[in-house]
């Protein structure tokens, strides 16, 4: 056998060896005589696969009455995962507030904190990293010796590099280039940090443990105090190059608009961040809240209603761009502005249609995602899930 088969062996068994993963996950426990009808493989390969998987520590087998069998006698054992011994921590940072959190492979939240940075002024990485780095150290020795994996998700908001673990633009944060991986690893060597854009790891999240249809390609669009989107297709994140796909909210809309975060003049996110919202909505109503801008707005007052009409079309434009750019079969609404507001929700499902060509009026659902901020830590929780058993599986080979 030459090299070429070799990899191109090692690669299936380990394509294999996920599947029978995402199988059982799925199932939460099943025999192996299923898991050979649902796959398509032989009783064989999945013997000696489930046989390699439990030797890792990725499943368990114990006896199940109820697992269904045709033969009479003794009831046949069920593969399941040894949820509490696989524990991922996931963290999330929000300008100023760092949400922390431990979630298992089914995507169940354990435990979760958030704590804020208290200093005033510019979030400077050089002292926000080393303060991040202490809370997470913290909340990892909470849960040593309790099923915690050394795998640390961390989502971010911003354009970042997946390999290398580094920051390279977030208009949010203002940070350039930062290496943030490096640094946490530098302040807590037991354990390895991966970085994710912080819409892309709340897709993720959606995408595996809210995906009630099932579907293969799914859009995000993320609104709160930043836009963002991010696309699963053939049920795989969408990346491109440097991780930038899905950076809706840098779409020029109007070039004579205000001038956004990022740099440029008339960014999406100049009109449908929420801080944008409310500091038009300020100009007329001094320290008004969304909750208070919606409620003036059904009451009819002119600004306000023109203002919420205005911001219901931007996100009904939004879609329209997602829809035709990437054809997914359902939408997703997302981010802070969708999870605090229903009435907005309300409003955009009555409108967002008038944006589209007739030939798109039904070729997506469009859903609204009530996750909430636990989002975020779950989806980078899955995300260090996924290195643990990329990090086994080659271990093993």
């Amino acid at each position: 056998m030459n090299l070429s088969q070799r990899m191109d062996r090692e690669l299936m068994r380990r394509n294999n060896m996920r599947l029978i993963l995402a199988s059982v996950l799925k199932a939460g426990e099943v025999s192996r005589a299923c898991l050979a009808e649902s796959t398509g493989m032989s009783a064989m390969s999945v013997g000696r696969i489930a046989d390699e998987l439990i030797g890792l520590g990725l499943l368990q087998e114990q006896e199940k009455a109820e697992v269904k069998q045709n033969a009479a006698g003794r009831p046949p054992k069920a593969l399941s995962l040894p949820i509490d011994k696989l524990l991922c921590c996931g963290v999330y940072l929000d300008k100023r507030i760092l949400y922390l959190g431990i979630t298992d492979p089914l995507g169940n939240l354990k435990d979760m904190e958030a704590v804020t940075y208290a200093p005033d002024g510019e979030l400077l990485p050089e002292r926000v990293l080393p303060w991040m780095a202490e809370q997470i150290g913290a909340f990892l020795n909470k849960w040593r010796g309790k099923g915690l994996l050394n795998k640390v998700g961390v989502a971010v908001p911003g354009i970042v590099d997946i390999h290398k673990g580094d920051m390279l633009f977030s208009a949010n944060l203002h940070w350039r280039n930062v290496a943030v991986t490096e640094h946490l690893k530098e302040r807590l060597p037991d354990y390895c940090f991966y970085l994710e854009n912080d819409t892309k790891a709340l897709a993720q999240a959606v995408y595996r443990f809210r995906n009630e249809a099932d579907t293969q390609n799914m859009v995000l669009l993320s609104l709160g105090d930043g836009i963002g989107s991010a696309a699963i297709l053939n049920g795989q994140i969408c990346r491109s190059a440097q991780n930038m796909a899905g950076e809706i909210g840098h779409i020029i809309l109007n070039p004579a608009g205000k001038v956004c975060e990022c740099g440029q003049t008339g960014c999406l996110q100049t009109n449908l961040a929420q801080s944008a919202i409310l500091n038009e909505a300020r100009s007329v109503y001094p320290d008004i809240t969304m909750d208070e801008l919606l409620t003036r707005s059904r009451r009819g007052e002119p600004f306000a209603a023109a203002l919420i009409n205005q911001v219901v079309g931007y996100i009904s434009t939004a879609i329209n761009l997602l829809a035709n750019t990437y054809a997914p079969e359902v939408i997703v609404l997302s981010g802070s502005t969708i999870w605090d507001h229903p009435l907005l929700c309300s409003m955009v499902e009555r409108n967002y249609r008038n944006r589209l060509n007739e030939y798109m009026q039904d070729a997506f659902k469009l859903r609204f995602d009530a996750f909430g901020i636990s989002g975020y830590i779950v989806g980078a929780g899955a995300i260090a899930f996924e290195r643990v058993v990329d990090a086994l599986c080659v271990v093993y080979a």
